[in-house]
Parts: C-alpha cells; sequence; structure tokens
C-alpha cells in the first residue's frame, strides 16, 4: 500500500531551505518515491493556518517511507529542514 509524507510548513531561513533543497534528492534517490505536490501558496479551504507550503511524496509503502526518513543520508540534511522550516511532517497510508 502507498504512502506518503506530507510536509506543511514556512520557510524561515531560506537560505537553509535552498541548501536543504539542493542536497534533499539524492537522498531520495534510492528509494521507489514520486514528488505529487510542491506548492508554496496552498489554497486554504476550510479552517486557518498560517503555514502556506505542503510539500506531498509517495513511496511504495510505508516501510519504504520511513526507511528513506531514518536513512543516514536524510538523517545527515534532515536538520537543514528543521533549521529552514517550521511546521509539521505526516506519514500516511493511502487506500490502495
Amino acid at each position: 500500500m502507498a504512502a506518503y509524507f506530507v510536509f506543511h510548513h514556512r520557510v524561515v531561513n531560506a537560505e537553509k531551505a535552498r541548501e536543504y533543497l539542493s542536497r534533499v534528492g539524492a537522498t531520495l534517490a534510492p528509494y521507489s518515491q514520486e514528488l505529487l505536490v510542491s506548492a508554496d501558496h496552498s489554497e486554504v479551504i476550510e479552517g486557518d493556518t498560517p503555514l502556506p507550503r505542503t510539500v506531498v511524496i509517495r513511496f511504495d509503502s510505508s516501510e519504504a517511507a520511513t526507511a528513506w526518513y531514518n536513512s543516514p543520508a536524510y538523517q545527515n540534511v534532515r536538520p537543514l529542514r528543521l533549521e529552514a522550516t517550521e511546521g509539521y511532517t505526516l506519514l500516511v497510508d493511502g487506500l490502495k
């Protein structure tokens, strides 16, 4: 069953964000994944959020998603994302 990492955040350090973006792709390459959404300005239909940026990455399974997230390669660049943004991250299972 597919699984999705959903990152909902705001960039607070553009320099760190650029560095993170220049390095994160290499950490994803060994995993079967697809970047589905990368939007700087999400439209809020219901509710309220001050977090304008949404990123959604599909993996073949939650095991694959977790393997990427916990990989030494991603853990090496993850601090850049944490310094560059504020928000939250979700891992959700798909329906199929």
